[in-house]
């Protein structure tokens, strides 16, 4: 899914807790004629996002998703664009403040799986990736947890998910 709606934050602002958050850690990479690289690592998590620094633009890529946020300036104002998953927009933990100016609801999906690139709001995205998920439930024996067979590798359930394995407490063993 991508997405664009305009932010309330000005791009030094984000710099600045890019480049001193405490909720993460940031090593400057790289330093080449107007692009600043740097890494912001999340240690609880073990889990770490790149970020290219430009005078007017900033691009955020998340390790693990490959999520993309690129916040830029059009016409002195500040906007956002967000390419990847439904679930996952503004949920990253390395991610700066972003906060919508307008309901995010009626921004505009400019392109994704479920229309290509017909335009609907994220309101209606929502709604019909709704939908779907129901209709997968339905008729695809999609378990009632939101996983389908499809969705996620069926091994991986088989390899460590062990049903009839008992754990004996320590103070029961001899």
């Amino acid at each position: 899914m991508r997405i664009q709606f305009e932010i309330r934050e000005n791009l030094p602002e984000i710099i600045e807790e890019i480049m001193n958050s405490p909720k993460w850690q940031t090593s400057v990479k790289e330093e080449i004629s107007g692009r600043t690289t740097v890494v912001i690592r999340d240690q609880a998590y073990d889990s770490e996002a790149t970020v290219e620094i430009y005078a007017k633009e900033i691009d955020i890529r998340t390790a693990w998703s490959k999520y993309y946020y690129r916040i830029f300036i059009i016409n002195d104002v500040v906007w956002c664009e967000y390419n990847g998953a439904y679930r996952g927009l503004l949920e990253q933990i390395l991610l700066p403040t972003i906060t919508p100016r307008e309901s995010l609801l009626e921004s505009e999906v400019t392109e994704s799986s479920l229309y290509g690139n017909e335009r609907k709001t994220l309101r209606k995205y929502a709604e019909d990736n709704l939908k779907l998920k129901q209709f997968r439930r339905e008729n695809f024996n999609e378990n009632m947890n939101g996983t389908a067979p499809f969705d996620h590798p069926k091994r991986v359930y088989d390899e460590f998910i062990k049903e009839d394995y008992v754990v004996i407490p320590k103070n029961e063993k001899k």
